[in-house]
């Protein structure tokens, strides 16, 4: 077992099970980096998924060459999820070490692997993505003062593409 993930991620790692928990697991491997590291830049290639088990990291993203800060992310947050999502494989923000981090890194090949042949992995996974998701878009959406309806979040979506097979007509 890799020391920090069930900790990190206990809600994920108990709706798993052992046995499920053994296969995601097995298709990590351990990414260490020192403080003030990029490990992802804002509209270029992302090939995994990462989940931070300790230390903490800054969003941005870049506008008119200045740097706009999102944020921080600490343990038992996912980093690279929207590239996957969105099957452009290229990052939406930028992700700077503000100390030394450990993290759990999943390529993107592997996560369709799973989603592809282990359906109790993959729906783990994809209800614990749709759940972090809605809550870092309730938390911007709260920042910034925006009132979201439920007639916006009930919108219906076109079918196709990696969104629609995911999370289909319910959106999550």
């Amino acid at each position: 077992m890799i020391p920090g993930f069930p900790e990190q991620f206990p809600q994920l790692a108990q709706e798993l099970g052992p046995d499920n928990l053994r296969i995601l697991i097995d298709a990590m491997s351990t990414l260490e980096l020192p403080q003030h590291r990029k490990l992802i830049r804002d509209r270029m290639p992302v090939d995994s998924v990462y989940f931070l088990v300790d230390g903490e990291v800054a969003i941005s993203v870049e506008e008119n060459g200045q740097q706009i800060s999102l944020g921080h992310l600490g343990p038992g947050q996912w980093l690279g999820e929207v590239s996957v999502l969105s099957g452009e494989m290229l990052a939406s923000s930028t992700v700077t070490t503000l100390t030394p981090v450990k993290l759990l890194r999943l390529k993107h090949q592997a996560f369709e692997d799973l989603l592809n042949n282990n359906s109790a992995v993959a729906g783990t996974l994809l209800r614990h993505l749709r759940i972090m998701l809605a809550e870092r878009l309730r938390t911007s959406l709260a920042a910034e003062n925006i009132p979201i309806t439920s007639a916006e979040v009930e919108r219906p979506r076109k079918k196709g593409g990696l969104l629609w097979t995911l999370f289909g007509a319910s959106g999550g």
